[in-house]
């Protein structure tokens, strides 16, 4: 425990990924344009999706109890999940798009300026969040060390973590509905006009792409039996979706 740094930390984190994000063995191949609707992809559309702001449905208001602390009257292991808060609400949006990353044609990176600004922004954003949450682990190791908590603190539904590089979450708008009609032309599935229509149908598809905020009592981590009746006492707010244009 000694030895534990916060580089070996954040790089382990989260602890089997596959309880949480779907791996890249669940996608054999990487989806083809014509198997979702790459044309959703516009500087208009995002656009639109960004002034929604859908991350603000991944807050929770609750404040946690203390109860997974040996000692909740010692001061760390509040200041850490208290610091946690401050740079989740700071960086929700860099939460929001690890899940939510769609794919961005180089060409049009190439001949779209607001595209191009915002490839390098969402990149910018991630890194920086990396960063803010390095800072905060520095609190955890020295919680453990201590003795006033376990590794197991960081599986908490409270916490939300960047997926790693080996996990399949990109997100292929649209593919839902395209699967569907391309498996069963009868179904007519209708395809979505815009990217904040198509928002909620991928949500729905995919809890994790929410970080299991809307869906806390399915969070794979509750499957886990020794941890049974020790989490943070958390609970969805009443999620607002973003307004789709008329």
């Amino acid at each position: 425990m000694a030895t534990i740094t916060i580089d070996l930390l954040s790089r382990a984190l989260p602890f089997d990924p596959s309880r949480i994000f779907p791996g890249r063995a669940a996608r054999a191949v990487a989806p083809s344009p014509a198997d979702y609707c790459g044309h959703l992809i516009t500087a208009v559309n995002v656009q639109a999706l960004m002034a929604a702001r859908p991350w603000e449905m991944l807050g929770c208001a609750n404040t946690p109890r203390a109860n997974i602390f040996r000692n909740r009257h010692w001061r760390t292991p509040g200041l850490f999940a208290e610091r946690y808060s401050a740079m989740e609400i700071q960086d929700l949006i860099a939460y929001w798009g690890c899940t939510h990353r769609f794919p961005i044609p180089t060409a049009l990176i190439r001949t779209d300026p607001y595209l191009a600004t915002f490839s390098v922004e969402r990149k910018n954003r991630r890194a920086h969040a990396g960063a803010r949450w390095k800072v905060i682990l520095f609190l955890f190791i020295i919680a453990m060390r201590e003795g006033w908590c376990d590794l197991d603190l960081l599986i908490d539904p409270f916490f939300m973590h960047f997926p790693q590089r080996a996990t399949d979450v990109l997100w292929y708008t649209g593919i839902e509905a395209r699967r569907d009609n391309l498996a069963d032309p009868q179904l007519n599935h209708r395809e979505f006009a815009n990217l904040i229509v198509v928002f909620d149908e991928s949500n729905e598809a995919d809890p994790w792409r929410t970080h299991y905020r809307l869906n806390h009592a399915d969070h794979p981590a509750r499957r886990i039996a020794h941890l049974a009746g020790t989490f943070f006492n958390i609970a969805p707010q009443t999620a607002v979706a973003p307004a789709a244009n008329p």
